[in-house]
């Protein structure tokens, strides 16, 4: 309840400052500047945040996290009605970082209170609060900015952080781990270059965040230019939900007795080509369409991969077995943004998508390859 609670609001803000800062400077550079704001400070966050998360418990670390957010969330809507747009992209920096230490806490509260039969269910079920807020809110912030000014969006987002920090307090009790705790922030490291299904699952995580990342930091460029209007990115972010969401129930329906590298290679596949084949369609149903599938595919491959993880890794080391697959996630999204920026201006932003999956696809194709003659 308490991650669903802040990501719908988290997703309220993106599609708010998308179309905020897309009128602010009638350009698609400030939608993409935002998203490099967005990801780049979520490198720093994983890796504390896991390490503080298994030494001094997953829900006190997460609800510390929540109540910052909530403070810098509502600084934003001062610094919109000021016109300070700076200090916009400051606020959203500072945020992310929190939101990124965030994210292993959360992954490791999941092995604490279930069984190991429970995994599945449990992972499933909090995957899906994720994927129904990018099925609901884009959908509702399109219907809402009609009405009102971005910066009510964003004020509704402040008070989901301090409602998702004030559920975290009754989880208090689920404390540390109660075995032996490893000094080293990065000893997940190790655990993840040793198995194979992990080494493939970080590298997914780079290569397709870097393809979704630029894709999202032009969506309302392609919205606004071959779809008819900026609003209609929540639209497009709603059929990567509504697809999300159904690539959650195989995973809730029954849990995975081992996770295996060939539905990690399937599941990525899945989400990155129809990608690249948005930037070929012209019809706002087709397109919708696509991005559907991809969601599912994206899915797929986390909710498996994250039930992996949780099977293979010791309950003292979770929090930062999850950073290193979190801290991959985010390089890549700062991959996406930065070429996002670069090239958008130059290129366009078709083309700037197909480079960015072109490279993304053949560098997780040599992975796999690799994986096949290396089993490890």
């Amino acid at each position: 309840m308490a991650a669903g609670t802040s990501v719908y609001g988290d997703w309220l803000t993106t599609v708010a400052l998308l179309v905020l800062l897309y009128r602010v400077t009638h350009s698609p550079f400030g939608p993409a500047l935002y998203m490099l704001a967005r990801v780049a400070p979520r490198l720093v966050g994983p890796f504390p945040g896991g390490a503080l998360a298994d030494r001094f418990g997953p829900a006190r670390i997460a609800a510390a996290c929540a109540v910052l957010q909530g403070i810098l969330t509502a600084a934003i809507v001062a610094f919109a009605d000021l016109d300070v747009i700076w200090a916009i992209y400051v606020a959203v920096a500072l945020a992310q970082f929190l939101s990124s230490a965030a994210q292993p806490c959360y992954s490791a509260l999941i092995p604490r209170v279930t069984t190991p039969a429970g995994l599945g269910r449990i992972q499933g079920t909090y995957s899906a609060l994720n994927s129904s807020s990018i099925l609901v809110s884009p959908a509702a912030g399109a219907l809402l900015l009609t009405w009102v000014a971005p910066q009510a969006l964003i004020v509704a987002d402040a008070i989901s952080f301090l409602v998702a920090a004030g559920l975290l307090t009754t989880l208090m009790r689920v404390g540390p781990a109660s075995g032996p705790i490893s000094g080293r922030m990065t000893a997940g490291i190790p655990i993840v270059m040793r198995d194979p299904m992990l080494r493939l699952l970080a590298a997914a995580y780079i290569t397709n965040s870097a393809a979704v990342t630029t894709l999202q930091a032009v969506l309302v460029v392609a919205a606004a230019g071959r779809f008819g209007h900026d609003t209609l990115v929540g639209w497009l972010y709603a059929s990567v939900g509504a697809g999300s969401l159904l690539g959650t129930l195989p995973v809730i329906r029954r849990t995975p007795v081992r996770v295996a590298a060939q539905s990690i290679v399937a599941g990525t596949a899945l989400e990155l080509v129809p990608l690249a084949a948005f930037t070929f369609v012209t019809s706002l149903p087709l397109a919708m369409a696509l991005l559907f599938v991809s969601g599912m595919g994206a899915t797929l491959y986390q909710t498996r991969g994250a039930v992996g993880l949780q099977q293979r890794t010791s309950r003292e080391l979770v929090g930062r077995t999850t950073a290193v697959v979190r801290f991959s996630g985010f390089l890549g999204m700062v991959l996406g943004a930065i070429a996002a920026v670069s090239l958008v201006q130059p290129l366009g932003w078709e083309s700037t998508v197909l480079i960015v999956c072109a490279v993304g696809g053949a560098l997780l194709f040599v992975t796999a390859l690799s994986e096949g003659r290396n089993p490890g």
